[in-house]
């Protein structure tokens, strides 16, 4: 027997239908405001603060990015590298090299010449290190460190004042983004399903609530993107055309999808990620515009409207400026949240797997070998990354005792190569 992914919803609870007769979703016209949230939550309090309070890990990254600094402790660490490469290459290390090398047979002759720039170089990767270790380190510390010193009350209260608003900032974005989540989904590509669409899928959608044991379902949407994917928002889930496209709407493997994104939805994971990116929303705004910026002066160097030199001048000036930001939020904040989006990610394949889709879920994953991050470069792919390989969740899911041979029968199928020939040569 496959364990639920969430241990509350092992066992039905006492006087419900089990697993496999859930209670029927009322009709939508009948539902509150915030009906389609899990409710294997007895409230929406109890709901919300489960999702803010699972990821420790992305809310103290969040924290210490945003309200404690960082961003200026990663500038303080590149002016320290700085002054420690210009320190060390023409500092006292040339000399303790130069002796030491003088002091071995042949070797002081042979690296005579050689002994200032080998010192240069040694002392100047010795500077750059311990200089940008005492820069991000003193940025951190050193600004407590003064206000306790002037006075302790006040660094007390400073420090409280940082939790609290920081705190308050994420529950008032994570609220938002809860009560207008419909309206955003459909400002931005999503829209309700059609009577053939509804027809297809709530049937999918209920039996695999059903067989979570979830009591509830959340609200289903459409968005015509041809990219297959699908998201699982606070209260919503988004299915993509491209999805059901690329299956030609078998219901074997996008059920297997919907369970996976049942699972989110019932593990509130979504409101772990918006809780996070409330807390940094600062630095997220900035972020946001940055990027923007960048792209329209990307587009508008691709259009030729303007001259290259001053898209080239704003971009530079975009990242002088910002940098410190930008280096923070990829390198510091999206790893650490990426840890938990992973480990999610198993959870809800097993998720699908307890909904008994395992071949359904393995059909979508070896479809697609990549995940859909859709990263570039090895930081990204293997850090960043919200998806964990699909190879290794291929190997979470399998069965037991079942053989799982490459190459995989559900994954598309070689490009057979075209030979290309002109006239010309014939």
């Amino acid at each position: 027997m496959v364990t639920a992914p969430w241990p509350e919803l092992a066992a039905a609870p006492s006087g419900a239908a089990g697993p496999w007769g859930a209670p029927p979703v009322p009709p939508a016209a009948s539902r509150s405001r915030l009906s389609d949230r899990p409710a294997r939550f007895p409230s929406v309090y109890r709901w919300v603060v489960a999702g803010i309070f699972r990821d420790w890990r992305g809310v103290l990254a969040a924290y210490l990015s945003t309200w404690f600094g960082l961003p200026g402790a990663v500038l303080l660490s590149a002016v320290g590298a700085v002054l420690g490469l210009v320190a060390g290459a023409g500092g006292g290390t040339v000399g303790v090299v130069k002796s030491g090398l003088n002091d071995v047979p042949l070797l002081g002759d042979l690296f005579g010449q050689s002994g200032l720039e080998m010192g240069g170089i040694l002392g100047g990767l010795v500077g750059i290190v311990l200089g940008a270790v005492l820069g991000l380190v003193g940025g951190m510390i050193f600004p407590w460190f003064t206000l306790f010193a002037e006075d302790p009350l006040r660094g007390v209260g400073a420090l409280i004042a940082s939790l609290l608003v920081g705190f308050l900032v994420g529950v008032l974005y994570t609220i938002y983004r809860i009560t207008c989540e419909g309206w955003i989904l459909r400002v931005t590509g999503a829209r309700r399903l059609s009577r053939r669409e509804e027809e297809l899928l709530v049937p999918l959608v209920r039996d695999c609530a059903e067989r979570l044991q979830l009591k509830g379902m959340p609200t289903v949407l459409m968005d015509d993107d041809r990219l297959p994917n699908a998201f699982a928002w606070t209260r919503h889930i988004v299915i993509n055309q491209g999805l059901l496209d690329e299956f030609n709407y078998d219901p074997v493997p996008i059920s297997g999808v919907i369970s996976h994104e049942l699972t989110h939805w019932n593990n509130a994971d979504s409101i772990s990620r918006t809780f996070i990116r409330g807390v940094a929303l600062p630095l997220y705004l900035l972020y946001t515009a940055v990027s923007f910026i960048q792209r329209a002066a990307s587009r508008v160097a691709a259009n030729r409207f303007g001259g290259g030199s001053a898209v080239g001048f704003v971009m530079l000036a975009c990242w002088l400026i910002l940098w410190p930001i930008l280096v923070t939020i990829k390198y510091f904040i999206m790893p650490m949240q990426a840890a938990d989006s992973r480990a999610a990610e198993y959870r809800a394949d097993q998720g699908a797997v307890a909904a008994g889709h395992r071949d359904g879920i393995r059909q979508v994953l070896a479809r697609f070998r990549r995940s859909f991050d859709g990263t570039r470069n090895g930081w990204e792919l293997s850090i960043c990354a919200s998806h964990p390989p699909n190879e290794l969740r291929l190997e979470a899911i399998e069965e037991p005792g079942r053989p799982y041979p490459l190459p995989d029968p559900d994954s598309p199928p070689r490009p057979i190569p075209v030979a290309v020939s002109t006239l010309d040569k014939d």
